[in-house]
């Protein structure tokens, strides 16, 4: 691979972390295998998110038009594939978000490229790159070979590629905008603010998050107490949710609420990627779970095997007394 690519990913005027997790995945791959990293911005008055990326990015190439204001994959997948098209040996990647990986598939069969969706890593050997994908309820990493093909689309889970904000001098060239006058298929309707409530947990230093491992309990005054012993607030991953226990803007999750805390306690969570793609930074987390082959516990800086009717009240009764 001569070149890694990386595509911006943005809302309302404001990058969103995956264009990090792509910069932080390119890094690797443009060191390990000898390659330029660029990161590609496509919108429309887009100058300040371009300067932003090149304090973190050798280069980044911005295409800005009106028409890709908002993000709409057909035309991102015209404008990539043009730029692209005329170049031999090169990985594009990009966020396995919701709204941007229906561009990967579309670009794959435009551009003649292999393509493989959420990875969680990459390992090398004789010098090519494989992609790490988890399968069988995420207890075993499959090594993707791409059999040599010298195109590569990659889309990665969100929150598995560390982000350092080192800074780089890097440069930003714009380039004219492909797109013809040729009528769109797909439009652009509008943005709808997801529900907001009266807790911001994506504003927390420190969450209680409890799961579907809480069973049929329905009285969450315990995890309640336990949060405030803590100085927190109380979260959920999406069981909890679909039961009615908690409103929607408690959730943490890819299609819940994106959270950066400093501590992070997940209370009978099973640790699914949807779930732990919403907890972004690098916090202390600790889960309790009784099963010991929970997904969450590869992530867990702490683990604790129990049922959580012994380990919640005994938990909250030692932090109260520490705070004495």
């Amino acid at each position: 691979m001569k070149e890694i690519f990386v595509l911006a990913e943005h809302r309302q005027q404001r990058l969103r972390d995956t264009t990090w997790d792509g910069i932080a995945a390119g890094r690797v791959l443009a060191k390990e295998l000898g390659a330029e990293l660029t990161c590609l911005l496509l919108g429309s008055g887009v100058d300040a998110m371009a300067l932003e990326i090149a304090k973190h990015c050798p280069k980044v190439m911005v295409v800005d038009d009106p028409r890709l204001a908002n993000f709409n994959s057909e035309p991102y997948i015209k404008t990539l594939a043009a730029i692209l098209q005329g170049r031999s040996s090169y990985m594009l990647l990009m966020g396995n978000s919701n709204s941007i990986m229906d561009v990967a598939p579309g670009l794959s069969v435009a551009l003649d490229a292999a393509l493989t969706t959420d990875c969680v890593g990459f390992e090398f050997q004789e010098g090519k790159p494989l992609a790490v994908r988890q399968m069988y309820s995420y207890k075993v990493n499959a090594l993707v070979s791409f059999k040599g093909a010298e195109r590569v689309v990659v889309t990665l889970r969100s929150g598995a590629f560390p982000f350092d904000p080192a800074e780089n001098a890097g440069t930003v060239e714009t380039v004219a905008c492909p797109l013809t006058d040729e009528p769109l298929k797909k439009r652009f309707v509008g943005f709808v603010e997801g529900e907001k409530g009266d807790v911001d947990i994506s504003a927390a230093d420190v969450i209680v998050s409890i799961g579907r491992g809480i069973g049929d309990e329905e009285d969450l005054d315990a995890f309640e107490e336990l949060a405030d012993a803590m100085g927190g607030v109380l979260a959920c991953s999406r069981p909890i949710v679909d039961k009615n226990l908690l409103p929607k803007y408690r959730q943490v999750g890819t299609s819940g609420v994106e959270v950066k805390p400093k501590v992070y306690l997940a209370l009978g969570i099973s640790g699914a990627f949807q779930h732990l793609g919403g907890i972004k930074g690098n916090p202390l987390l600790v889960a309790v779970n009784k099963d010991p082959r929970a997904p969450i516990f590869r992530v867990a800086n702490y683990g604790i095997v129990a049922k959580l009717e012994d380990v919640v009240p005994a938990l909250t009764e030692k932090i109260k007394e520490l705070k004495k």
